[in-house]
């Protein structure tokens, strides 16, 4: 005989239905949110590689190379530094990329010791490497497949010191590997799903007891997470600490007072900040000069994009100042590159203390860029305590670094691009230079 559900068993069926939808509704948008969360992780951790490593190539160098220059110091430390990475971070493949024009790409130096890439074959292309060779860093949407496999590739420019980009850094990811990271994460996800709808049952059985420890177990996965995180974080940053890792580790009694949702939703904001806090860290050190702690070509490059949009809408106002020191090559050659360094990070103390609160970039080996958001009598006033501060020097200090200079001020009348500001300034500290060699000769100052 057919009976009514009674209301235990309706307000049962109703609250299962309605877990049912709310939990599948939120695993789909979990799955989701952690797909493009960890698709974002692993471009960015890409990118931090292929920046990294872009940064600490000279483009006036990579530029000139050919495969006869194969024997050579210049050619060998490029490759020192590719396999640098490819060694201490595990990359199976990192190699440089030249572009050839009409979106024409080949192998230029490749560090891989079994069938590498050879010196000119042609490389699969991109929309990335294109976005690359134009001058801006890119992730693969899309895998690509070439002799050595299906792949995800970084690519990175490697400027000059004209601002153009004189070649690519390229990092290779399995596309396997890939899609694995992100495969795992949906099965997870997935799982955890279908055990949360089975457990929502026995909560309605067990009045919200099973519940508790759920929400416990949540609690636990994502502390789990966290774990995971800052593994990935110490090997971003070489085991350094950085502000906010105390955000991946509170203590279960800060959050006693709060019920389980409100603890899992500080947990996952705490995990959000510390990535934030990580990712700006990584983007510093890829923007800062490891040699003297000044601002990079990086840097100067995204500057001057800055100046150059300024300069279109006519509301530019600052004078630059380019220094540049005399006599570097016969300090490394006689006295060691060591002192060459010596003079580098002197030159750029010199321009630190006279340029307070300026914009200082290393743009070169030897070659510094002042962008002072001051004209007329303020910026004299700065070049004025930098003569003065180079003139103490001379009587001070017999080994000070000798700098030629050359500042000007942009002028919005003629100038239509920030080169025309640029060369000026150039021109007339070359003129210095000039000067300065036919009084001594090709030597230091002493």
């Amino acid at each position: 005989m057919k009976t009514k559900l009674n209301l235990n068993k309706r307000f049962l069926l109703l609250a299962t239905i309605f877990l049912l939808i709310v939990n599948s509704s939120l695993g789909f948008l979990l799955m989701r949110q952690s797909t493009k969360a960890m698709r974002a992780l692993i471009a960015n951790r890409m990118l931090d590689v292929s920046n990294t490593a872009a940064a600490m190539i000279d483009g006036d160098v990579l530029g000139n190379i050919s495969k006869e220059d194969e024997d050579t110091p210049e050619y060998q430390a490029i490759l020192k530094t590719l396999t640098y990475y490819q060694e201490n971070i595990e990359l199976k493949y990192i190699y440089c990329i030249r572009d050839l024009g009409n979106k024409q790409f080949v192998f230029s130096l490749d560090p891989t010791v079994e069938d590498p890439g050879e010196f000119g074959e042609p490389i699969v292309y991109t929309d990335a490497l294109y976005k690359a060779s134009l001058g801006t860093a890119a992730v693969d949407e899309e895998p690509y497949e070439d002799s050595w496999g299906r792949f995800y590739s970084a690519y990175s420019p490697v400027f000059d010191s004209n601002g153009r980009v004189a070649g690519i850094v390229a990092v290779d990811f399995s596309a396997d590997w890939y899609e694995t990271q992100i495969r795992n994460q949906v099965v997870t996800i997935v799982a955890i799903t279908v055990i949360s709808l089975i457990i929502a049952t026995v909560i309605l059985l067990f009045v919200g007891v099973i519940a508790t420890n759920r929400f416990h177990m949540l609690y636990a996965e994502l502390n789990n997470l966290s774990d995971g995180i800052k593994a990935l974080s110490d090997e971003l940053t070489n085991g350094e600490e950085i502000e906010g890792s105390e955000l991946l580790h509170a203590e279960s009694g800060d959050e006693s007072s709060l019920d389980e949702v409100s603890a899992i939703g500080n947990r996952i904001r705490s995990l959000q900040k510390y990535m934030g806090m990580q990712i700006a860290y990584v983007r510093a050190q890829a923007y800062r000069d490891s040699l003297t702690g000044l601002e990079n070509r990086t840097a100067y490059s995204e500057y001057v994009e800055k100046l150059e949009t300024k300069i279109k809408n006519k509301v530019a106002d600052f004078t630059l100042a380019i220094f540049d020191i005399n006599g570097l090559k016969q300090i490394n050659d006689h006295e060691g590159h060591d002192q060459g360094d010596v003079a580098i990070i002197k030159a750029a103390d010199i321009l630190r203390e006279s340029f307070p609160g300026e914009r200082i970039f290393r743009i070169g080996g030897d070659e510094f860029v002042v962008l002072m958001n001051k004209t007329g009598a303020e910026a004299e006033k700065l070049m004025s305590g930098y003569v003065k501060r180079y003139d103490d020097l001379e009587s001070s200090d017999e080994h000070h670094p000798v700098m030629s200079m050359g500042y000007t001020e942009y002028d919005r009348d003629k100038d239509e691009f920030f080169r025309s500001t640029f060369e000026r300034a150039d021109h007339q500290m070359y003129e210095n230079k000039k000067a300065y060699y036919q009084k001594y000769g090709n030597r230091r100052n002493s």
